[in-house]
């Protein structure tokens, strides 16, 4: 059987076309893309997962102790393990802003023909150049998206859906924060609706990929939890969980970090290739350069 043909990336796609040709993309060049992550964001996750996995694990185990008849035991354990939870989410921040900059820089990357034998340290190197911008742009869009979720959820899915294409527009054209935010509320302007539906939808689909694929380790918490709830009742003393339970949720939520990472390229890649699409409806620069390259010829 033969090898599927690249994906051109400067092309028109309806909306089934994108999700397909994102799993196609993703197929190809799963390699250089997966090992890069692997080296740059997936320590910084595990980490964060690590620490609120801990630090979520005692304070379950505290609510199943004899402390829960302390009517301050939420706020001694969450005062107690603060500094690790602080950190955790700090480093699950960084580990997702390195995941998306990857990402995109990798489709530039590819975009540009400067794909072949690229490495993981040629990634960084192309990641950390960019990471001021990249930290701009995730700052502003998450204030503008949570702000606009705060007051209503239209404003906020309108900003979500207006700004969905800032990280892609940056990595492709350089055109920096307010420049990027700019570009893709312009290119997003009278595509709303089938950019929003391609949020959510691939949205969705990333979800349910994670959640199978953690379906066995979150069964184990809920039967662990359950028995010894019921034990408990039966015996009429105070449910405890089992002395390991709070590692094993530390390791399991480390390991839904990593895995989290590993498979949120298929949103990065969806956007890309929506990015492309619109690029391509509106200005058609794949033709125009087609154009130029016979007329030179």
């Amino acid at each position: 059987m033969q090898n599927a043909a690249p994906v051109q990336l400067s092309q028109v796609r309806d909306f089934g076309q994108i999700i397909s040709t994102t799993f196609t993309f993703l197929r190809q060049e799963w390699r250089p893309l997966f090992r890069a992550l692997a080296v740059i964001c997936i320590p910084p996750a595990v980490i964060a997962g690590f620490f609120i996995g801990k630090t979520m694990g005692d304070i379950q185990s505290l609510s199943f102790g004899d402390s829960v008849n302390d009517p301050t035991w939420m706020v001694k354990g969450m005062l107690n393990q603060w500094l690790p939870m602080v950190l955790g989410y700090i480093l699950l921040i960084a580990a997702f802003l390195l995941v998306v900059a990857v990402t995109y820089e990798y489709i530039r990357a590819y975009h540009l023909g400067e794909h072949f034998g690229i490495t993981p340290g040629d990634l960084w190197k192309r990641v950390s150049s960019q990471l001021g911008s990249y930290a701009g742009i995730g700052f502003l869009c998450s204030l503008l998206v949570g702000v606009g979720f705060m007051l209503c959820f239209l404003p906020g899915f309108f900003a979500m859906t207006v700004l969905g294409l800032t990280m892609v527009a940056h990595a492709i054209e350089r055109t920096g924060v307010t420049g990027s935010m700019g570009r893709s509320n312009n290119l997003v302007r009278d595509r709303f609706w089938e950019t929003l539906g391609l949020i959510i939808i691939i949205g969705i689909i990333h979800s349910f990929i994670t959640g199978i694929l953690m379906a066995p380790f979150t069964i184990v918490s809920m039967v662990v939890t359950m028995n010894s709830t019921f034990g408990a009742i039966e015996s009429g003393i105070q449910p405890e969980l089992p002395v390991w339970m709070a590692i094993y949720t530390a390791l399991t939520t480390a390991l839904q970090m990593a895995v989290t990472m590993l498979t949120y390229p298929i949103v990065s890649v969806a956007l890309a290739l929506k990015y492309f699409t619109l690029v391509e409806e509106k200005e058609g620069h794949s033709l125009r350069q087609r154009m130029e390259a016979f007329d030179k010829a």
